[in-house]
């Protein structure tokens, strides 16, 4: 416990880590805003519209799918720097003469920053409540925060953000340069999963696969509305989820303890 109060002092006490969650706090509201304007709309001729604000997952789209869209990368780049921030600033040295056991400070690391994962989630559904909110209630629609699903959509944002979170960490162990690990996440996240689910997609054959990827199992956790993506159940999402930060967290363990620190 005393590793994980010390790697969540590393995490609060820079201006870093608040940043990134203020810009978490603001791209959900874009979310949120975008999604609760949305509802309902005719997108375009031939296009169907999207359920409108009368349909519960309308609403969850705009609480829960918001509250993870917003912070998941924000999330995913706490956790690189957690790992990458020691050897860019050459603190590893002394934080392994205090914790000697490498396998113990990262599995410390991973449940700090689960812990700090959660917080940005939360921050998300509190966000998305009152920005979606607002705009629902410009509209002239109910709130519905009693909409069937809603509080297991929201607290599978929290869990999602919190396991990208994860991700993150694992991913500052394969790549220890902090711009480069960054890099990475961001373009992954942005760019290279959304081509691969593009591909995926054009095969008949691969089609299914699109609904494993970290994002849409992460997304299925909102129970949100069907779109273009056949997503999983939330359950299924979850574990899929989970398995990508396990594997990355025994990546995390197994190279942290073999690799020389300098």
């Amino acid at each position: 416990m005393n590793l994980v109060r010390a790697e969540l002092a590393k995490i609060t006490s820079t201006r870093l880590g608040w940043a990134l969650l203020i810009g978490a706090a603001v791209w959900t509201a874009f979310y949120a805003a975008i999604f609760a304007a949305m509802a309902g709309l005719e997108p375009g001729p031939g296009a169907p519209a999207s359920p409108g604000l009368d349909d519960p997952s309308a609403i969850r789209q705009v609480y829960a799918t918001a509250a993870l869209l917003g912070p998941q990368i924000f999330a995913l780049v706490v956790g690189v720097i957690g790992m990458t921030g020691e050897y860019r600033y050459q603190t590893i040295t002394p934080t392994l003469l205090a914790a000697p056991r490498r396998s113990a400070l990262v599995m410390a690391k991973m449940g700090a920053h689960a812990l700090i994962g959660a917080v940005f989630g939360l921050v998300g559904v509190l966000t998305a409540l009152v920005v979606g909110g607002t705009v629902i209630t410009v509209r002239g629609g109910d709130l519905g925060l009693g909409t069937e699903g809603l509080t297991p959509a929201a607290l599978g944002a929290i869990l999602a953000v919190a396991l990208w979170t994860l991700m993150g960490v694992g991913l500052g162990t394969l790549i220890r340069n902090q711009v480069a690990a960054v890099l990475v996440a961001v373009v992954f996240a942005f760019l290279v999963e959304q081509l691969i689910g593009l591909a995926v997609s054009l095969v008949d054959a691969l089609e299914g696969l699109a609904k494993f990827l970290p994002t849409n199992a992460a997304t299925a956790l909102t129970n949100p509305p069907p779109g273009f993506t056949d997503y999983l159940p939330a359950w299924g999402g979850g574990l899929v989820l989970l398995g990508y930060a396990a594997v990355f967290a025994l990546l995390g363990v197994l190279l942290t303890t073999r690799r020389d620190v300098t």
